[in-house]
């Protein structure tokens, strides 16, 4: 919720950022958004989402609350995306954050009438009819941009029952499908300069093409909705926007209007998050509180020469045929359509996640930025040493902890940089450097993920395993899938099997894949070569499909030398060696 305070030695920009509340009229009512949301309640975690990029803080009919709900109490207030990049050298940013009262997006395409009626969000369920009337609707969310699985291979979205069967086969199309509900809807950052909260920044022509969808068949993922965000740099402005960062801006409130939470950041896992101050009841949610993470699953694509190619004729760009790739991007799209790769770039991690409350959200331009790279107002990285907001315990050394991971240590251990005071707060995980090139998308996923435990540690510890399991299930393009006749367009999982792990040789990480054909008890053990135990990377049930999961050796202080990995699944073992070369 939207507060306003003091705030240490940076009075000065509190009071400009009151004035300036008061004096830059509100977007809303000087232009008609006719926007459409819907509500995503398939599971445990429930979210209103609207047209125009905002989730959260808004009804939808049939609901008395406005705001992301969980156990039928709010945890999210409002949530969206916050950018900022160059465009021909000029340092725009953008957002659709009701909670920051910057609303920047507008439904449909670029160049669109915003009130088109086309203008909406599509929904297709796996519990609805075959060729129903949600597939016919689904041919004006791929005349807008929208995926969908092209059965007869013509290159045009009919969904047609060829074959009169009464059901869906393989070689016919029908809509692009993720978990028990997908919702798809197009926007762009067409609000005009003079309505903005910032007014020197026009639109760019950007355009998202957005999906949101998720699951209910699986105790972990029964608590995670997804968002994929599909970036379209329209080329209205600049055919190649740089130094593009992206930030899910999110004001999280658990319980008690968020007065209460406190925040964290986990870079293990992609997440940054938000939990509730111990030892105090919640007036919502009692003596156990959930905790609430934001993971990037999927970062934005990124060519960087030296580092994911190697730049042969030193042009700075990726080109295929003469530069050599030395790392691979991907881009997940689900059983239906596969995965792509793309050699030559990766997918870049968070990096950053940066706190902030009402008083001093991002006042311009300027200030977005600099949150977006985990930096204060002023473009300088907060020092953990002298934060009077969070504390470092624990035997750790503070000038040596990242400043662009706000409180990265351990609540449940109390250990690390730990934020200590409580209060309605927000939070920005972003990553970046990117390019984002004419009319050539970039994907980035992130997971809503909520957790509730016992008791309020016990929730982050309950969220952050949640998030590990729905990285697995990212990692393994979202498998399980419910929809019927799938598996006749797969190979089915005969087999247990485990695979060697790649790269083989490595320092610190590696990839494990294995496949398991029945739900099981899946153990994943590292053995050095005394056949002691150091390490248990896995111990989580697993429907049949195939996995991965990464290994860190810097996170266990392993040494060089040979180790072995051992997969256990009921009646099943098998056991590979792998070399640690530091």
């Amino acid at each position: 919720m939207r507060s306003i305070f003091k705030f240490n030695s940076i009075e000065f920009l509190f009071l400009t950022i009151v004035i300036i509340d008061f004096i830059i009229p509100s977007v809303y009512g000087q232009i008609t958004k006719s926007t459409d949301s819907v509500m995503i309640e398939v599971n445990r975690f429930h979210l209103p989402i609207n047209n125009a990029g905002t989730l959260g803080d808004q009804l939808t009919p049939g609901q008395t609350l406005a705001g992301g709900l969980y156990d039928d109490r709010i945890v999210l207030y409002s949530g969206g995306l916050l950018m900022s990049g160059l465009s021909n050298g000029f340092r725009w940013s953008n957002a659709s954050v009701t909670a920051i009262r910057v609303d920047d997006y507008v439904p449909g395409k670029v160049g669109s009438s915003i009130n088109d009626p086309l203008n909406k969000v599509y929904v297709v369920k796996s519990s609805d009819p075959q060729f129903g009337q949600s597939w016919q609707d689904w041919k004006s969310a791929v005349a807008q941009g929208a995926d969908f699985y092209d059965g007869n291979k013509d290159g045009v979205y009919n969904p047609v029952d060829l074959n009169g069967n009464g059901k869906w086969d393989p070689d016919e199309d029908r809509p692009d499908l993720l978990g028990n509900i997908t919702a798809w809807c197009v926007y762009n950052d067409g609000l005009p300069g003079n309505l903005r909260t910032y007014g020197d920044v026009n639109p760019q022509g950007i355009e998202v093409q957005q999906t949101v969808f998720a699951q209910k068949d699986s105790a972990d993922l029964n608590n995670v909705i997804f968002v994929r965000y599909r970036l379209l740099n329209r080329g209205t402005v600049a055919d190649v926007m740089d130094s593009v960062y992206f930030g899910t801006a999110a004001d999280i409130d658990i319980g008690d209007s968020g007065a209460n939470d406190l925040v964290g950041c986990d870079t293990l896992i992609n997440s940054g998050y938000i939990y509730h101050k111990t030892g105090v009841a919640d007036s919502k949610f009692g003596t156990n509180p959930p905790a609430e993470l934001i993971t990037l699953l999927q970062g934005p694509l990124a060519y960087i020469p030296g580092i994911t190619f190697l730049d042969i004729n030193s042009n700075g760009i990726y080109d295929p045929g003469i530069d050599t790739p030395i790392d691979t991007a991907y881009s997940f799209r689900g059983p239906l359509l596969g995965k792509e790769s793309f050699p030559g770039a990766k997918n870049l991690s968070v990096t950053s996640s940066f706190q902030f409350y009402g008083g001093i959200d991002p006042a311009n331009r300027f200030m977005a930025f600099n949150y977006l790279k985990g930096e204060d107002f002023t473009g300088s990285f907060i020092d953990p040493c002298t934060w009077k907001q969070g504390q470092v315990f624990g035997s750790i050394n503070c000038a040596g902890i990242n400043p662009a991971f706000m409180y990265s240590g351990d609540p449940i251990n109390q250990t690390g940089w730990l934020n200590v005071t409580p209060r309605d707060t927000r939070i920005i995980v972003s990553s970046g450097p990117f390019k984002l090139e004419k009319n050539i998308p970039n994907d980035i996923i992130i997971g809503h993920i909520v957790g509730r435990g016992n008791d309020y540690l016990n929730s982050i510890y309950v969220g952050k395993g949640y998030a590990s399991t729905t990285i697995n299930y990212y990692k393994s393009n979202f498998p399980n899938s419910i929809i019927t006749g799938l598996r006749d367009l797969q190979n089915t999982v005969t087999n247990f099997r485990l695979n060697q792990n790649y790269p083989n040789p490595f320092n610190p990480s590696t990839t494990i894949r294995f496949s398991v054909n029945t739900n099981s008890l899946v153990t994943i053990k590292v053995i050095n070569i005394l056949g002691e135990e150091i390490a248990t990377i896995m111990n989580e049930q697993k429907h049949s499909g195939e996995y991965t999961i990464e290994f860190n050796a810097d996170k266990y202080n392993l040494a060089s030398g040979v180790y072995f990995y051992r997969l256990t699944a009921g009646s099943f073992t098998s056991v590979k060696k792998m070399l640690l070369l530091k």
